[in-house]
C-alpha cells in the first residue's frame, strides 16, 4: 500500500471523525437551547401569574437565583455530556 493512501486514509478517518463530533455537539446544542428556552419561557409564565404578595415573597425568598441556579446545573450537565460523547467519537476518552 503507499503512504500517500494510508495517510489519506487515517486523515479521512480522524476528519469524519472530528466532523461527527462537531455535528452531535451542535445538534445537541441546538437542541437542548430550543428545550430550555420553552421551559424557561413557560416556568416565567407560570411564576408571573402568582399573587403579587406570593410573587414578592418567592423572589425575596431567592426563589429566582434558585431557578438560575437550577437552570445552570442542567446546562452544565448536559454539556459535560456532550463533551464527553464527542470525545469518545473522536476516540480519546474510555
Amino acid at each position: 500500500m503507499p503512504l500517500a493512501a494510508f495517510l489519506l486514509g487515517m486523515v479521512g478517518s480522524l476528519v469524519g471523525k472530528v466532523l461527527l463530533a462537531l455535528g452531535l455537539s451542535v445538534v445537541t446544542v441546538v437542541g437542548f437551547e430550543i428545550a430550555i428556552g420553552q421551559l424557561k419561557s413557560q416556568l416565567i409564565g407560570g411564576v408571573y401569574s402568582l399573587p403579587v404578595d406570593v410573587l414578592n415573597l418567592f423572589l425575596l425568598a431567592g426563589g429566582g437565583v434558585a431557578l438560575n441556579l437550577i437552570f445552570g446545573a442542567i446546562t452544565f450537565r448536559v454539556t459535560m455530556w456532550s463533551i464527553s460523547k464527542a470525545t469518545r467519537v473522536l476516540g480519546v476518552g474510555a
